[in-house]
Parts: structure tokens; C-alpha cells; sequence
């Protein structure tokens, strides 16, 4: 293993993530005196140690004194043997006596002091009995703090058990590590962003159980299956997972009965599959054995009751083990069942695949069926390959759908224009449409040729006679005419065939991006049919930009993040890239620059894998934008200039944003950015993109230039007394009024909105209108506002209102006193420390409340960045 392993390992070893609330608890606990210990309970491996740990580590030393306790099944019966090295040695000699506990007891409270005793003990099941007298003693007496961890099957010994059934104790369940705490362990032990797909992958392999995270990812470095590409790291490959690792997983299911590690391995080259399947082949009551020892789990999807394994990283190592004849008897068993008992098109493409894997033949019928099943439930991967052998075989029609699609979303578009258009001429017209339309769709998406996609489809349309076809076809032409930012051509297509889904979806779009938002966003709100995942992805592309031009920046973002966990889930790329671009817009309006920075660099990484070069222009365009904010002016023009070069024909319905991105690429460069956003702002107007207009027009108020936007801003806020663009018509007024009191409403409407940078930026506005007119200590009151607004970018934007910012002034005697007081000492502690009376330190705080616009010693603390600003 190599240096750069080496840091890796040695960073995962001290990160901590997540249990904020469970910390909170120990915390309140340790320091509320009638409280007498904690037990954390959860199963083997999920992290209680590590949780005591990290507790024990932010216990204050000056109030708390943290022993802990040695339990082993060699001390278990040695009394006072747990605590053997915070004690004498001649009471490790003497017998269990009552002189030998108060002899204990005093040794241990002695170098406490005044600060109280916290007592951690793991495997408290083995504590010796005189150690767990000692520490019922001690608690009772508000001495000490029993800090414990075991697991559910456990049970604590009779004495501290006392302690919880007579209420002075209580228990904290500690769970498996959340989604967003295993990114949280990868992306700061490998010291970069960490790709969507592999964050997912480790949660659902190791279930969120925290030594099993720890453990799979030292095998991945180990077996230098992690990449890092361009600072993005990515797993190649399925995981690896080397004896070491399947000795640890073999020897946590040693204790199983024979006939549960059978049922084991049944399950993991079958999951998911319904209980009633594994009951044709396993008793009852070894599957209920095996479910109450937490080895396989029930759950509910979609209606559906599913077994699986309940850490499914336990199939990888046993579906190694496992010896292929015995895995092939049980799939084709499983199969068998499955054919004879359901006719659900999910069960049948499970069947299905077992009757490859197993090296059989599935019947056609059932081959065809699970292909479209395998492709409404996005595994597009499945689909391609059955597809492709139907289509050997001599049966495309009955699968071209998931013929075009399975190569479509697995980044293989070449091939999918090259296995429809090698289908000829088939004999119904009903097939022939059905490859113009998945043809078409192939050609926009995956090989940006509008034109060509276009042309098929409006001449598949004339030879089609079938009314049901034909209206099929034309809403596919709304839905490409809509994404090619020709709103009006879509909703005349779309209104000839409402009743078709991909026309709603089309006519939404067309309304959101030409100025009538909430007219779009009702035709976008839902009933998507589930042959046609891809529409939902679509229609949320429509729904989040309607949230955004209406300021509802926080919907927009939970929507977003709604439509990239679906994708993840099914490691859908298309659909991760799509939702990755829609996270970083609604970052981008809210002025999360960091979040935005970090879904379009994710976002790159898929389309440059995908070949998707209209969305990558999109996302390069907004990386631009982001870098451009934070300082990274190189690193913006090379993003901008790559986006230029790939900028392509579809899609076009997103291309402002790359323009509105230029705007601030020039800014950071010094050049004419305000007279660039109004270009942009009169191309969107000729484009009836009312949106975008108001964006543009609002980016040249924030650049300098209000009075030449304002007129117009007002006149498409009077179109719809719903829009953002009142806001931006009142900011532009004031600003260019210099009406210091509408700027302070404009900026706290912008922060109801969730957009920090935009009220930041209109606090700092309103501050140097103050401050030009001579009013100083309300300059100090608006600045400091900006910059507390500031702290929720994450990064520190460069706009030209905050680089313009004078902070407040405070003398160093100010400053000195604010930073104790934020720090939370006491004005007596102040005063101590500084020699000053506490009437000197309430004064000298008086005058800092006043120039920070602050009324309290709790609102200090959000002004830090204050503080360590050099005044006087």
C-alpha cells in the first residue's frame, strides 16, 4: 500500500459523522446531575465505541473526569479487575469487601477533584461484579456518569441494569450511518468529492453499519479499485473483496445454524425475491430464525413484500463461496416457482435473469416481457442485453423500446442508431413508428442531430395512419421542440393531442420557459406513465426552473434533490446528470457556492462518461459561473471556453445560462459584465424567455447598471404579479434610487426567499448607501447584517457589492472583549482575564451590539467572522 493509502487509512480511522442528536444527548446527560449513565445501544459494528469516544473527547476536562473501564473475559471475575489501572494494587489483592468499595471509590473520586467522574464501558456484559458495584455506588450518589455501549441481544448485568429500571438512567438507540453520513466518512477520508454512485454503493452494501464502511473501503484501496479523475473519486468495476475481508463477514455468520447459512446463500443469488418463493424451499421457521438474528430483512417496495439480505455486502462474500452448481440448482428452482405462480412482469424478469445466470434459455415471451420490465425500473443495463438477444434471435419488434433506450442510458448512443436503423422495414406501421420515435429520441439526446431527429419524426408522422400512433408521435415532436426552445411550435403540437403525456410535459416546459410559470408548473405536477421513466426527469427539468423564476428557491431544491435520489437509487446516469444540473441551479440562485461547484463537478463527470455533450456544455457553463464567484478566474474561463466548444443544437432551451454565466466570467476579469447581461437579457426577450430575461436583467443591477434594467423589470413584473421579477423591478428601484430603507426590504425578502448571496448582497447595497450619506453606525448595522448573510454561502462570493463591503470598525479593545464574549465567558470572566471592571466589559459590549446591528451575547457568535476581521 502505497503513501497515499497510508493518509487515506490514517484519515479514516479519526472521521466522525453524523449523531448530532445522540452527542447532544450524552452531552445534556453528563451534565445534568440526577442523570446517572447512558447505554448506547446497537448492533455489532454500527459505531457505539467510536460514538463514546467522540463524546468522551468533547467532555469539558475542567468539569469532567473520563476513566474507562478494561472489560475481557480474563478480568471478568477479578474484583475491581475492569478498573485495575486506575486503582491501588493491594485492593486487586484483597477480597470484595465493603473497606475494599469505599477504598475503591476514594482512589477513584480523588484526582477527580470537583469535576465529576465519567466511567465508559464496552461489553459491559463482562464488567466484574466489585467494578460494577463501585460504579452502581458512585452513580447513585451523583458521582459518576455510567457511559455504556451494548448490543440488542444483550443484556446489562443486574446492578447497572438497576440503574435503567428505576429511571436514573436512560437509553439512546445508535443506528446505521444515514446516506449523507457515509458520503460524509468517504469524501473526508479519501480528501476529495466523492462521486453520487459510489456513495450509494457503500451505503447499500454495508446497510450503514460503520466498521463495515470502514472495512470495504480499505479493500478498495487495497485492490486500487478507487479512482480519482479529475478530483472526482469513482469506483471501477464491482468491489473487491479479498479473504480478509470475506473471513470477517464468514466469521459473523459462524454462530448461524447450517440450515440458516443454507437460506443465506439461497438469498444472496436470488435477492430480492418474495418470502413466498424462499418458503418453497426453506422451512418457515429457519427463515424466522434467520430474520430474528438480523440476518435478512422484509421489506415493502411498491406494493411488493421483498426478502434481502440485511447487509448485502454479506452476498458479495457469499455469492463467492457459494458453489456454482448449488447457486444454479436454487436460481433455476427459484425461476421455476416464479413462472408457475406469478404473472407480474417484475417477478418474471427476476425469473428471467436466474435462467441466464444459470445458463438457460427463458422462453421468448417471457424474454420480451422482462425487457420492458427491466426498463420501466431504469435498469437500462438489463434491458440493452436482453434486447439485444431478442433482437438476434429474430424478435426486435416485440423490444424495441428497450433496445434503443438500454443503449440510449447506458452512454452507448452510436449503437443504439446503429441497432434500430439495422431493423429495416417492419411489416407493421405501428413497429415502424415505434423505431422512428426511439430513433428520434437517440438522435437528440445521445448525438445531439436535431435536424435529423426531427426530420424522421415529422415523416414517420405522414406515412402514419393510426390515430392512437400518430398522436403518439406528434407529442414526441412537441417534447423535442419544446427542449429546442421553440415554446410556441411545442404548444401548437401539444394542444393538438393534450391527453398525451409527453405533450403535457412538453406544453409545461414550453410555459415555464416563456413567461407563464405557474401555468406550467400545474401542467407539470404529476401521472407520469411507468414505460417512460425518462418523462418524470423531464417534467422535474420544467417544475424546478418554474420554482426558481416564482422565488421558490427552497422547493426547487428539494425537489431537485427528490429526482437525483430516485436516480441514484436505480443508478440511472441520465437521470443522476440531469437532477446534478438542477441541484446546481437551484445552488446557483440561492448562492450556495460551494453546492454548486460540487453537483456540476459531479455532473461533468457523468455526461464526459455518457458522451453527453449538451448537457456538459450546460454544466461547464454554470461551473464557470460558480468558480467565477469564488476568486477562480483561470479555472472559470478555461470551464467557459470548454463549454463554447461543445455547445450543440439540442437543448437548446438551456443556453442562457451558459450566456448568463459569461456575464460574471468578465466581471471577475474586470470587464464590461453589467453590458453583457443586458445583451443576453434582449437575446431572452427576442426568445419570449421572460425568465431568463429577468435573470439577465437582475445580474446587470448586481453588476452595476439598475437604472437601464429597471424600466423593463418593472414590465415584467406586471405581467404576472407571481414571478420573481417584482422582486428584482423593487431592487433595481432602490438601488438605483439609493433608497437605503428599500434595500433593507428588498434584502430580507431575498433572505425569506433562502437566498443569502442576493440579501447579502443587498444588505452591503444598503450599507454603502449609509455610509455615503454620513449615517455611520446604521453603515456598520446594514454591513454587519451582509456579512452574517455571507456566512451561509459557504464561500465567500466576489460579487461587486460584497467586494465593495466596509466591514464595522471596532477598536481593539472592542474586538478583544467581543471574542471572549462569543467564545461564551461571563463578563466577570471577561474581566478577569482582561483586568477590567465588569461595568467597563458591559460598556464596551454595549458599543459593539450597537455597531453590529446586534442585541445579545447569543447573536456574537454568528458574527465570529467579525471579530477576526483586524479593526481599529
Amino acid at each position: 500500500m502505497g503513501s497515499t493509502e497510508i493518509a487515506i487509512r490514517d484519515r479514516l480511522r479519526d472521521v466522525f459523522a453524523g449523531r448530532h442528536s445522540e452527542l447532544r444527548r450524552i452531552a445534556a446527560a453528563t451534565d445534568r446531575r440526577g442523570s446517572a449513565g447512558i447505554a448506547l445501544i446497537g448492533a455489532e459494528g454500527v459505531g457505539k465505541s467510536r460514538l463514546q469516544a467522540e463524546a468522551t473527547n468533547r467532555a469539558d476536562p475542567t468539569r469532567h473526569r473520563v476513566i474507562r473501564a478494561v472489560t475481557t473475559v480474563a478480568t471478568a471475575n477479578v474484583p475491581f479487575g475492569a478498573l485495575a489501572e486506575h486503582l491501588p494494587s493491594g485492593l486487586l489483592r484483597s477480597p470484595f469487601t465493603g473497606d475494599a468499595l469505599r477504598g475503591a471509590a476514594e482512589a477513584l473520586l480523588k484526582p477527580a477533584g470537583k469535576r465529576r467522574l465519567t466511567l465508559v464501558v464496552d461489553d459491559t456484559q463482562l464488567l466484574d461484579e466489585a467494578s460494577a458495584a463501585l460504579a452502581v455506588q458512585l452513580a447513585r450518589r451523583g458521582e459518576l456518569f455510567l457511559l455504556t455501549a451494548l448490543r440488542p441481544d444483550r443484556r446489562l448485568p443486574r446492578p447497572i441494569g438497576d440503574l435503567w429500571t428505576d429511571g436514573l438512567a436512560e437509553w439512546v438507540e445508535v443506528g446505521p450511518l444515514s446516506r449523507d453520513d457515509v458520503h460524509q466518512v468517504l469524501g473526508e477520508a479519501l480528501g476529495g468529492q466523492v462521486e453520487g454512485v459510489l456513495v450509494q454503493r457503500f451505503w447499500e452494501a454495508t446497510a450503514g453499519n460503520a466498521l463495515l464502511v470502514r472495512e470495504l473501503l480499505t479493500a478498495q484501496l487495497e485492490a486500487n479499485r478507487l479512482v480519482a479523475d479529475d478530483g472526482m473519486w469513482t469506483l471501477r468495476g464491482p468491489f473487491a473483496i479479498p479473504s480478509w475481508l470475506a473471513g470477517l463477514v464468514d466469521e459473523r455468520l459462524v454462530a448461524a445454524p447450517p440450515e440458516c447459512r443454507a437460506a443465506l446463500e439461497l438469498l444472496a443469488v436470488t435477492e430480492p425475491i418474495c418470502p413466498g418463493v424462499l418458503a418453497e424451499l426453506v422451512p418457515a421457521d429457519v427463515l424466522e430464525a434467520a430474520e430474528a438474528r438480523g440476518l435478512i430483512r422484509i421489506e415493502r417496495t411498491n406494493g411488493q413484500e421483498l426478502a434481502r439480505l440485511t447487509y448485502p455486502m454479506y452476498g458479495e462474500v457469499l455469492r463467492a463461496v457459494t458453489p456454482r452448481l448449488r447457486a444454479r440448482r436454487w436460481l433455476s428452482q427459484c425461476a421455476s416457482i416464479v413462472e408457475a405462480t406469478s404473472q407480474n412482469p417484475v417477478d418474471l424478469a427476476r425469473a428471467v435473469s436466474w435462467r441466464l445466470a444459470c445458463g438457460q434459455r427463458p422462453s421468448p415471451e417471457n424474454m420480451a416481457i422482462a425487457a420492458r420490465a427491466a426498463c420501466s425500473a431504469m435498469d437500462f443495463e438489463l434491458a440493452g442485453q436482453l434486447a439485444t438477444a431478442e433482437s438476434v434471435a429474430g424478435r426486435a419488434a416485440a423490444v424495441i423500446e428497450p433496445l434503443g433506450y438500454g443503449f440510449l442510458f447506458t452512454g452507448r448512443s452510436a449503437e443504439a442508431e446503429s441497432a434500430l436503423s439495422g431493423l429495416g422495414r417492419l411489416d407493421h406501421e405501428v413497429d415502424r413508428a415505434r423505431v422512428a420515435s426511439v430513433r428520434a429520441f437517440n438522435l437528440y439526446f445521445g448525438l445531439d442531430r436535431q435536424a435529423p431527429a426531427e426530420a424522421l419524426l415529422a415523416a414517420t408522422v405522414d406515412a402514419t395512419v393510426d390515430p392512437a400512433t400518430r398522436r403518439r408521435l406528434v407529442a414526441r415532436q412537441a417534447l423535442l421542440r419544446a427542449l429546442s426552445d421553440a415554446p410556441q411550435d411545442a404548444l401548437e403540437l401539444a394542444a393538438g393531442v393534450p391527453d398525451e403525456p409527453e405533450a403535457r410535459v412538453a406544453a409545461g416546459l414550453a410555459q415555464v420557459f416563456s413567461g407563464r410559470p405557474h401555468e406550467g408548473l400545474d401542467l407539470l405536477s404529476g401521472g407520469w406513465p411507468d414505460d417512460a421513466p425518462w418523462l418524470p426527469i423531464l417534467a422535474d427539468l420544467g417544475t424546478v426552473h418554474g420554482l426558481l423564476w416564482t422565488g421558490q428557491f427552497v422547493a426547487a431544491e428539494e425537489r431537485s434533490g427528490t429526482g437525483y435520489d430516485r436516480a441514484l437509487a436505480n443508478r440511472w446516469q441520465f437521470g443522476i446528470l440531469v437532477s446534478c444540473l438542477q441541484r446546481g441551479l437551484a445552488a446557483r440562485m440561492r448562492g450556495q457556492l460551494r453546492d454548486q461547484i460540487t453537483w456540476c463537478r459531479e455532473g461533468i463527470s457523468i455526461a464526459r462518461e455518457q458522451g453527453s455533450n449538451g448537457m456538459l456544455a450546460v454544466l461547464l457553463g454554470l461551473l464557470a459561473h460558480g468558480y467565477a464567484l469564488t476568486g477562480k478566474t483561470d479555472a472559470a474561463a478555461h470551464a467557459l471556453a470548454e463549454a463554447d466548444r461543445l455547445a450543440g443544437v439540442s437543448l437548446r432551451l438551456l443556453g442562457p445560462w451558459t450566456e448568463l454565466s459569461r456575464a460574471w466570467v468578465i466581471a471577475a476579469r474586470r470587464g464590461d459584465a453589467a453590458a453583457h447581461a443586458q445583451r443576453t437579457a434582449r437575446l431572452a426577450r427576442d426568445r419570449g424567455a421572460a425568465g431568463f430575461e429577468a435573470l439577465a436583467l437582475h445580474d446587470a443591477v448586481r453588476l452595476g447598471a439598475p437604472k437601464h434594467a429597471a424600466d423593463r423589470l418593472r414590465a415584467l413584473a406586471g405581467q404576472s404579479d407571481r414571478c420573481l421579477g417584482h422582486l428584482y423591478a423593487t431592487h433595481a428601484r432602490a438601488k438605483a434610487e439609493g433608497d437605503a430603507a428599500a434595500l433593507a426590504g428588498v434584502s430580507a425578502d431575498f433572505a425569506e426567499l433562502g437566498s443569502p448571496l442576493l440579501a447579502a448582497e443587498a444588505a452591503a447595497e444598503e450599507a454603502e448607501r449609509h455610509r455615503s450619506d454620513g449615517r455611520l453606525a446604521m453603515a456598520s448595522t446594514a454591513a454587519a447584517r451582509a456579512l452574517m448573510f455571507m456566512r451561509h454561502c459557504e464561500e465567500v462570493p466576489r460579487s461587486p457589492a460584497l467586494s465593495a463591503l466596509a466591514t464595522p470598525r471596532l477598536t481593539p479593545r472592542e474586538g478583544e472583549i467581543a471574542e471572549l464574549a462569543a467564545r461564551g465567558l461571563s463578563s466577570r470572566e471577561i474581566g478577569r482575564n482582561l483586568v477590567l471592571s465588569v461595568r467597563t466589559v458591559e460598556n464596551h459590549l454595549h458599543r459593539v451590539y450597537r455597531k453590529l446591528g446586534i442585541n445579545t451575547r447569543g447573536e456574537l457568535d454568528a458574527l465570529r467572522v467579525l471579530l477576526t476581521v483586524p479593526q481599529g
